[in-house]
C-alpha cells in the first residue's frame, strides 16, 4: 500500500514526529511504499472558503496546497500526526483541513426543485473513498485529564471529524500524554516499539 505521514508540527525530531516516522519504518520494512510531508515545509496559506476547488477541481490559491493534496489522493494510508494545541491540533493541520473542503469532498451534483438547485448528497470525492488512518498526538496533560479537561480528547475529535468526512477507517490511534516529562525513557520507548508494531501490522 502507499502509506503517506502528514506531520503538523515544526519539531522535526520531536515525539510526534518520530512516532510517525516509526510507523512508516514499520510499513516500509512490511514492504509498503512510504512517505512523509511535514506541512511546514510548504507554503500553505489559510481557506478562503470561497469552494472553488469544488467547481475547479483544485484550490485558487498560489501555495503548495495542490501539491500536497495530489499526494493525500494517491494515499491508501493516511497517518496524520499533530501535538495538542488548546485542546486541539496545531494550526497549520487545521488549515490541512480546510483546505480540502471541496476536493476531499463534494455537494453531488444537485438537482432542481422550485426553481433552485440542491444538492443530492454531501459526501467523499471518489479519489478519497476506501482510505484508512492512523492518528497521533502528544499533550502535556497526564492521563487521566488529557481526557477528563477535554485536551487530547479534542484533537482526536478534529481528526476524527475528517476521517468521517472522507469515510476512511481509523485502524489505531496513539496518543502520548504527560509529554514534558520525556526523562521517563521506559515510556517513551514502549510507545516508540507500539508505532513501529502498527506499521509492521500494515
Amino acid at each position: 500500500m502507499n502509506v503517506l505521514a502528514i506531520i503538523g508540527t515544526k519539531r522535526k525530531n520531536g515525539l510526534v514526529s518520530t512516532l510517525a516516522s516509526r510507523i512508516l519504518e514499520g510499513a516500509k520494512e512490511n514492504g509498503h511504499t512510504t512517505n512523509l510531508m511535514n506541512l511546514y515545509d510548504y507554503k500553505l496559506d489559510y481557506c478562503l472558503g470561497c469552494w472553488s476547488c469544488e467547481r475547479k477541481g483544485k484550490c485558487i490559491l498560489k501555495d503548495d496546497f495542490n501539491l500536497i493534496f495530489e499526494k493525500v489522493k494517491e494515499a491508501e494510508v493516511l497517518v496524520l500526526a499533530s501535538p495538542t494545541y488548546w485542546s486541539n491540533v496545531s494550526g497549520i493541520m487545521k488549515t490541512f483541513f480546510d483546505r480540502q473542503c471541496g476536493l476531499a469532498v463534494s455537494h453531488g451534483e444537485g438537482r432542481k426543485l422550485f426553481g433552485k438547485k440542491f444538492p443530492l448528497g454531501f459526501g467523499p470525492r471518489a479519489h478519497m473513498e476506501d482510505k484508512k488512518a492512523i492518528l497521533i498526538t502528544a499533550c502535556t496533560a497526564p492521563w487521566p485529564f488529557n481526557v477528563f479537561m477535554d485536551e487530547s480528547k479534542n484533537t482526536l475529535r478534529a481528526m476524527n471529524h475528517y476521517t468521517r468526512k472522507i469515510k476512511a477507517k481509523v485502524i489505531s490511534k496513539i496518543v502520548f500524554t504527560d509529554s514534558r516529562f520525556l526523562n521517563l525513557k521506559r515510556k517513551e520507548n514502549k510507545y516508540l516499539n507500539k508505532a513501529l508494531k502498527i506499521g509492521l501490522n500494515l
